[in-house]
């Protein structure tokens, strides 16, 4: 089974591979007589081709977590090409090119990767018992870091429009019928705002979405403890951060960053 560094990777690569695409076409248009219909629509195509590799290897990672059970994952389902389009639009209005190619180089990384998600979402959502985690790497920017301090792993795509919260869930292991082992001392999540947080990626974000199977459970990273208690020293030292809305993870996020320089 493929660790989370190497699906990193081979994401990575994917994005790689679809940016010498991208620089391809953008020398493409300076010979056609409307180079910015002709991005639009060939950056729509683009981001579907790859990331619909995304999700077939994401499909394939899901089924390696639990190899003897019985479901089996299937790829996400490519959203309207019009929503790449609109990006595409979006990139193009920038002006410069170099700022242009940024922009659409990183949201072609975000299609790519939130395929790869989406397919994991999809699929936990829709085998009983299943739930995911958010996983960050080291090096996450504070927004990724906040949220993937969530102690507990989402039960389905629904629950992921929850806010992040703090602290383990009374039950992070199920059994394979999907019931939910007792025991523990954790004391249960902790609201942490009202934004959608914990399903929410930036251009270049490389967390991941990691299924946990019946019956498995996931341990995350050790660095993930120092960002619990980062959390906490930031809402002790926001004003407001009782907020449970926008404005008291916006406040304590910003605090965070400050800490951070």
């Amino acid at each position: 089974m493929a660790t989370l560094a190497e699906q990193q990777a081979i994401l990575t690569e994917l994005h790689t591979l679809g940016v010498a695409d991208l620089n391809a076409l953008w020398r493409l248009a300076r010979d056609v007589d409307d180079p910015f219909e002709f991005l639009v629509e060939a950056f729509g195509e683009l981001v579907a081709q790859y990331g619909v590799s995304a999700a077939d290897f994401a499909a394939v990672w899901y089924d390696d977590t639990a190899p003897a059970l019985s479901y089996v994952a299937v790829p996400a389902a490519l959203p309207a090409l019009g929503q790449y389009a609109e990006s595409a639009k979006w990139a193009l209005s920038a002006g410069d090119g170099t700022a242009v190619l940024d922009r659409l180089s990183g949201t072609l990384q975000r299609g790519v990767w939130g395929m790869a998600r989406e397919t994991t979402l999809l699929n936990a959502d829709t085998e009983p018992g299943a739930r995911w985690a958010r996983h960050a790497s080291a090096n996450a920017c504070e927004f990724c870091r906040m949220a993937a301090t969530r102690g507990a792993v989402y039960s389905s795509k629904a629950s992921a429009t929850r806010v992040v919260g703090r602290g383990k869930d009374t039950a992070t292991n199920f059994h394979a019928d999907g019931t939910r082992r007792s025991g523990g001392q954790a004391k249960g999540i902790r609201v942490r705002g009202a934004q959608k947080v914990g399903d929410k990626y930036h251009d270049h974000c490389h967390c991941m979405a990691v299924p946990v199977r019946p019956g498995r459970s996931y341990q995350p990273p050790d660095y993930v403890e120092k960002w619990e208690q980062d959390y906490i020293d930031a809402v002790r030292a926001t004003p407001g951060a009782g907020d449970h809305g926008a404005k008291g993870v916006k406040a304590v996020l910003s605090t965070m960053r400050r800490s951070a320089t």
